[in-house]
Protein backbone atom coordinates (compact mmCIF):
# COMPACT_ATOMS: atom_id res chain seq x y z
CA UNK A 1 0.00 0.00 0.00
CA UNK A 2 1.34 3.41 -1.01
CA UNK A 3 -0.95 6.04 0.57
CA UNK A 4 0.90 9.08 -0.87
CA UNK A 5 0.55 7.74 -4.43
CA UNK A 6 -3.14 6.93 -3.93
CA UNK A 7 -3.81 10.38 -2.47
CA UNK A 8 -1.93 12.10 -5.29
CA UNK A 9 -3.99 10.24 -7.89
CA UNK A 10 -7.26 11.04 -6.09
CA UNK A 11 -6.47 14.77 -5.73
CA UNK A 12 -5.17 15.05 -9.29
CA UNK A 13 -8.31 13.33 -10.57
CA UNK A 14 -10.59 15.76 -8.74
CA UNK A 15 -8.59 18.73 -10.04
CA UNK A 16 -8.68 17.40 -13.62
CA UNK A 17 -12.43 16.84 -13.46
CA UNK A 18 -13.67 19.87 -11.51
CA UNK A 19 -11.15 22.72 -11.83
CA UNK A 20 -11.67 25.10 -14.74
CA UNK A 21 -8.00 25.44 -15.65
CA UNK A 22 -6.49 27.40 -18.51
CA UNK A 23 -6.03 25.60 -21.82
CA UNK A 24 -3.04 23.30 -21.86
CA UNK A 25 -2.63 23.14 -18.09
CA UNK A 26 -1.22 19.75 -17.10
CA UNK A 27 -2.33 18.21 -13.82
CA UNK A 28 0.12 15.61 -12.67
CA UNK A 29 0.48 13.26 -9.73
CA UNK A 30 4.16 13.17 -8.78
CA UNK A 31 4.42 9.40 -8.33
CA UNK A 32 2.36 8.69 -11.46
CA UNK A 33 3.75 10.88 -14.22
CA UNK A 34 2.65 8.49 -16.95
CA UNK A 35 -0.96 9.30 -16.02
CA UNK A 36 -0.29 12.87 -17.23
CA UNK A 37 -1.18 12.97 -20.91
CA UNK A 38 1.22 15.90 -21.42
CA UNK A 39 4.21 14.18 -19.85
CA UNK A 40 7.01 13.27 -22.19
CA UNK A 41 10.12 11.33 -21.20
CA UNK A 42 12.23 13.75 -23.22
CA UNK A 43 10.93 16.79 -21.30
CA UNK A 44 11.03 17.20 -17.53
CA UNK A 45 7.90 19.31 -17.22
CA UNK A 46 5.20 20.98 -19.22
CA UNK A 47 3.77 24.34 -18.21
CA UNK A 48 1.39 25.61 -17.07
CA UNK A 49 0.92 22.85 -14.53
CA UNK A 50 -0.64 21.77 -11.27
CA UNK A 51 1.70 19.31 -9.55
CA UNK A 52 0.32 17.18 -6.69
CA UNK A 53 2.97 15.85 -4.29
CA UNK A 54 2.27 14.03 -1.03
CA UNK A 55 4.69 13.49 1.81
CA UNK A 56 5.17 10.06 3.34
CA UNK A 57 2.72 9.33 6.16
CA UNK A 58 3.25 11.05 9.50
CA UNK A 59 1.56 10.04 12.73
CA UNK A 60 -1.03 12.38 14.19
CA UNK A 61 -0.57 13.49 17.80
CA UNK A 62 -2.56 10.47 19.01
CA UNK A 63 0.06 8.16 17.43
CA UNK A 64 -2.72 5.91 16.09
CA UNK A 65 -3.81 7.73 12.94
CA UNK A 66 -1.70 9.27 10.20
CA UNK A 67 -1.77 11.97 7.57
CA UNK A 68 -0.01 12.81 4.34
CA UNK A 69 0.60 16.48 3.66
CA UNK A 70 -0.19 17.12 0.01
CA UNK A 71 1.30 20.09 -1.75
CA UNK A 72 -0.72 21.26 -4.72
CA UNK A 73 1.82 23.37 -6.60
CA UNK A 74 0.75 25.68 -9.42
CA UNK A 75 3.42 26.70 -11.91
CA UNK A 76 3.97 28.70 -15.07
CA UNK A 77 7.04 29.75 -17.01
CA UNK A 78 8.06 33.28 -16.04
CA UNK A 79 8.58 34.35 -19.67
CA UNK A 80 5.11 33.10 -20.65
CA UNK A 81 3.32 34.64 -17.65
CA UNK A 82 5.10 37.91 -16.92
CA UNK A 83 2.11 39.53 -15.20
CA UNK A 84 1.25 36.31 -13.27
CA UNK A 85 -2.30 36.30 -14.65
CA UNK A 86 -2.21 32.63 -15.69
CA UNK A 87 -0.75 31.34 -12.42
CA UNK A 88 -3.23 33.47 -10.47
CA UNK A 89 -6.11 31.91 -12.40
CA UNK A 90 -4.76 28.36 -11.97
CA UNK A 91 -4.18 28.93 -8.26
CA UNK A 92 -7.68 30.37 -7.83
CA UNK A 93 -9.26 27.30 -9.43
CA UNK A 94 -7.13 24.86 -7.43
CA UNK A 95 -8.04 26.71 -4.22
CA UNK A 96 -11.74 26.73 -5.18
CA UNK A 97 -11.79 22.97 -5.74
CA UNK A 98 -9.86 22.22 -2.55
CA UNK A 99 -12.21 24.53 -0.61
CA UNK A 100 -15.15 22.53 -2.03
CA UNK A 101 -13.47 19.27 -1.14
CA UNK A 102 -12.84 20.45 2.42
CA UNK A 103 -16.34 21.87 2.92
CA UNK A 104 -17.87 18.68 1.53
CA UNK A 105 -15.80 16.63 3.98
CA UNK A 106 -17.15 18.79 6.82
CA UNK A 107 -20.72 18.44 5.47
CA UNK A 108 -20.21 14.77 4.47
CA UNK A 109 -21.77 15.28 1.05
CA UNK A 110 -20.79 16.49 -2.39
CA UNK A 111 -19.74 15.37 -5.82
CA UNK A 112 -16.05 16.32 -5.51
CA UNK A 113 -15.58 14.58 -2.15
CA UNK A 114 -17.41 11.48 -3.43
CA UNK A 115 -15.09 11.32 -6.46
CA UNK A 116 -12.01 11.85 -4.25
CA UNK A 117 -13.12 9.15 -1.78
CA UNK A 118 -13.96 6.65 -4.52
CA UNK A 119 -10.61 7.03 -6.29
CA UNK A 120 -8.75 6.89 -2.99
CA UNK A 121 -10.56 3.69 -1.95
CA UNK A 122 -9.81 2.07 -5.32
CA UNK A 123 -6.13 3.08 -5.31
CA UNK A 124 -5.30 2.51 -1.62
CA UNK A 125 -7.12 -0.79 -1.29
CA UNK A 126 -8.45 -2.64 1.71
CA UNK A 127 -7.24 -1.53 5.11
CA UNK A 128 -7.11 2.18 4.24
CA UNK A 129 -9.64 4.19 6.24
CA UNK A 130 -10.06 7.82 5.22
CA UNK A 131 -10.38 9.99 8.31
CA UNK A 132 -10.74 13.46 6.86
CA UNK A 133 -9.04 16.61 5.66
CA UNK A 134 -7.34 19.59 7.24
CA UNK A 135 -5.24 22.41 5.87
CA UNK A 136 -1.46 22.15 5.75
CA UNK A 137 1.35 24.65 5.30
CA UNK A 138 1.01 26.68 2.08
CA UNK A 139 3.87 27.80 -0.16
CA UNK A 140 4.08 31.55 -0.75
CA UNK A 141 4.53 32.65 -4.37
CA UNK A 142 8.09 32.56 -5.64
CA UNK A 143 10.10 32.69 -8.86
CA UNK A 144 12.95 30.24 -9.36
CA UNK A 145 14.92 29.32 -12.45
CA UNK A 146 12.39 30.84 -14.84
CA UNK A 147 9.39 29.25 -13.14
CA UNK A 148 6.61 30.95 -11.13
CA UNK A 149 5.24 28.79 -8.31
CA UNK A 150 2.60 29.00 -5.57
CA UNK A 151 1.22 26.18 -3.47
CA UNK A 152 -1.70 25.05 -1.36
CA UNK A 153 -1.34 22.22 1.11
CA UNK A 154 -4.02 19.90 2.38
CA UNK A 155 -3.60 17.06 4.85
CA UNK A 156 -5.36 13.76 4.27
CA UNK A 157 -5.88 11.91 7.55
CA UNK A 158 -6.29 8.15 7.63
CA UNK A 159 -5.73 4.93 9.49
CA UNK A 160 -4.58 1.57 8.27
CA UNK A 161 -5.90 -1.76 9.39
CA UNK A 162 -2.78 -3.64 8.32
CA UNK A 163 -0.53 -2.83 11.28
Amino acid sequence: MNPPRAIELALAGVLRQYAELSAGTAVRAWQSLRSDAGWNEEKDRTFPLVDVRCSPPTFDENERTMYCECAVLCGTKTDDDKDHAVISSIYGEAQRVLDLLYSQFIGTAGEEYAAFSATLAAEAGDGFNLGGLSWGTPAAPYDDGGINMIGISIRVHFSRADF
